[in-house]
């Protein structure tokens, strides 16, 4: 949609539109479920449950105008490495716009967060008198990476000195911070099938109790059997 006004490299980006078809075929041929939404019935099984899904427009707009209108973001780095994806930044205050380094407290939260440990060795500074801890970007400055908690990670000086390249997407994961660690176009992530078969199959038990109970809400078309 357009560039923030706040720095250079952070977007303002909208929903838009996707060819079922297409997005379909991709869910198919990473062997993942989805469903179809199209009334208030459907959503609610959605939101509640999560999963892949196709949203009608008009469903969209009037429950989720604030989830699919302009919002302020960055690109996460995984362009890098053959992924894609974006980070929230619109939560920064317009003081730490423009923040390399974070504040005292800010330091104090990761390092609290992460338990005073460096996420890739492991190691303590209470445990070894020659560790000093490092507070590291996930999404590297270079990029546009914002200085905020959920984009720093704690490394001791060892590892952050031998992190090359700087951006490192396991670093995420290792952390146990949400969102993506790495591309996921023809990864296979067993876990993930194995969780979004459960809640099919929760789905569709679901449906087969409120038909069996009254016959009045009709099935969300799109789920698969």
């Amino acid at each position: 949609m357009g560039w923030s006004e706040r720095k250079t490299g952070w977007e303002i980006r909208v929903a838009s539109l996707v060819d079922p078809e297409s997005m379909t075929h991709a869910w198919d041929a990473m062997r993942q479920q989805w469903l179809v939404v199209y009334d208030d019935f459907s959503l609610a099984i959605f939101m509640r449950r999560g999963g892949n899904a196709l949203v009608e427009q008009s469903v969209a707009e009037a429950h989720l105008a604030t989830a699919i209108g302009p919002s302020e973001c960055v690109r996460d780095g995984t362009a890098e490495v053959g992924g894609f994806g974006f980070v929230a930044t619109g939560h920064v205050p317009d003081d730490d716009v423009d923040r390399r380094a974070p504040s005292r407290s800010l330091r104090m939260q990761v390092l609290k967060r992460d338990g005073y440990r460096c996420v890739v060795c492991g190691r303590k500074a209470k445990d070894h008198i020659d560790i000093e801890l490092h507070v590291h970007h996930l999404i590297p400055w270079r990029m546009d990476g914002p200085t905020t908690e959920e984009n720093l990670v704690t490394l001791c000086g060892t590892c952050h000195k031998g992190l090359s390249p700087d951006y490192e997407p396991q670093l995420r994961e290792l952390a146990g911070l949400p969102g993506r660690a790495g591309p996921v176009i023809g990864a296979g992530n067993a876990e993930f099938d194995e969780e979004v078969t459960r809640y099919r199959q929760h789905v569709r038990d679901f449906l087969n109790r409120v038909e069996g109970s009254d016959g009045a809400n009709p099935s969300p078309r799109g789920i698969e059997q």
